[in-house]
């Protein structure tokens, strides 16, 4: 007998129920030291040990006094007699005669008791629950478990006196059935890992699922951010655009005013600054005819919306010249001074302007153009100063 089946009997034994072979059996395993099953043997006998509380209570019979003062009185009577057979021993002569004329037995209960009243039915105490109702009341789930307990352990134990009397009464049967149940136990392991299979199949595809999801999710999100892009891409195209236009006017609007400057200088007429342009008008034209030559919009501010500025910048020979239109009219003791800011501001020169608010300035030993950052004018006291002081007139970038 394995050590399962041995488990499973410890209920039975623990009642008394099992055969003797098998009650040989189980005592020799648990005097082997089996903590385990001894351990299982003190839980069944203290239910055991509960079980008498389950018989329900039962009124005695009325004459069930008379039948035990009877069988109290009947061993003493036959006792009596088979001393008499036996040789009397000597005994002292009684002192009174011996009462003949009572005809009840000998008996060693006096025969002076008085008369007990006919006894009364106990009444049944059918109000008092017994232990199985008390326990179900207190923990049903234990009660249930209890009952089941005794039920399965009951049916354990009659199939497995059937298994073994199968055994010894029909071997073929036996072996048969014993294939039949590894036929089904290796079913349930087929079915178990199939199963298995087919959950954890179930698990990657989830895991799978999840996990484009959260791709698509990404890829979603890739596109919206890429669609942002190509919108702002677009906005800026469209600014662009604009700028373009705008700025082939200004370019068209510039060259009116370098072919006007060149007629000016190869006519040598003009207004006010018409000397500095003749003395410096090869250097002028050289500028304007410049593959290389940079040029910078100056913009007016608050203080003069409506004027604008041009600078050509020559890099190989660092010269420049700079023309304005509608600056304001200059206050007295005051003029313009130009400035060429790269990490600090740099006089490139003073100008005034002529009646048609135009401003002329050439410019030499300007600072390296790829240091240039920005060029501004200033209103300035006449003569001009070695920082800026007074108000932005006109300003912008290369």
């Amino acid at each position: 007998m394995d050590h399962e089946q041995l488990e499973e009997n410890l209920s039975l034994y623990a009642l008394g129920a099992l055969d003797p072979d098998s009650v040989r059996e189980m005592e020799q395993h648990l005097a082997a030291g089996c903590p385990a099953c001894s351990t299982l043997l003190r839980q069944y006998q203290a239910a055991v040990t509960m079980l008498p509380y389950a018989l329900p209570h039962q009124t005695p019979p009325p004459t069930l006094k008379s039948r035990i003062m009877t069988a109290l009185s009947g061993p003493a009577a036959s006792t009596t007699s088979a001393r008499a057979d036996r040789p009397a021993s000597p005994v002292p002569i009684p002192t009174a005669p011996p009462d003949l004329v009572s005809s009840r037995p000998f008996s060693r209960i006096p025969q002076d008791l008085p008369e007990m009243p006919a006894p009364q039915p106990l009444s049944r105490r059918s109000a008092s629950p017994t232990w199985r109702e008390q326990l179900r009341a207190t923990s049903p789930a234990l009660a249930h478990a209890l009952e089941a307990l005794l039920k399965r352990l009951s049916r354990r134990h009659e199939f497995h006196k059937w298994r073994e009397q199968m055994k010894v009464e029909s071997p073929a049967f036996a072996a048969a059935l014993g294939v039949l149940l590894l036929g089904v136990a290796g079913y349930a392991v087929h079915q178990y890992n199939t199963f298995e299979a087919e959950r954890t199949a179930t698990a990657r595809e989830r895991a799978e699922a999840a996990q484009s999801k959260q791709e698509t999710a990404d890829l979603k999100r890739q596109l919206a951010d890429k669609e942002a892009a190509l919108t702002k891409a677009t906005d800026e195209l469209k600014r662009t655009v604009e700028t373009l236009g705008t700025t082939r006017e200004q370019l068209a609007r510039h060259q009116e005013q370098i072919d006007t400057l060149r007629a000016q200088l190869k006519t040598g007429r003009g207004r006010k600054g018409a000397e500095v342009l003749l003395a410096g008008g090869e250097d002028l034209l050289r500028i304007l005819s410049s593959p290389t030559a940079k040029m910078a919009d100056l913009h007016g501010t608050d203080e003069a919306k409506d004027a604008y500025a041009l600078v050509f910048v020559e890099p190989e020979t660092r010269r420049g010249f700079f023309y304005a239109n509608n600056l304001p009219s200059l206050p007295a003791g005051k003029t313009y001074q130009l400035w060429v800011i790269t990490d600090k501001p740099v006089s490139a020169g003073v100008f005034s302007i002529d009646r048609g608010h135009k401003g002329r300035l050439l410019m030499r030993n300007i600072p390296v153009v790829r240091r240039i950052k920005k060029f501004a004018v200033s209103l300035e006291p006449e003569g001009g100063l070695p920082q800026p002081t007074g108000s932005i007139y006109l300003a912008g970038a290369p």
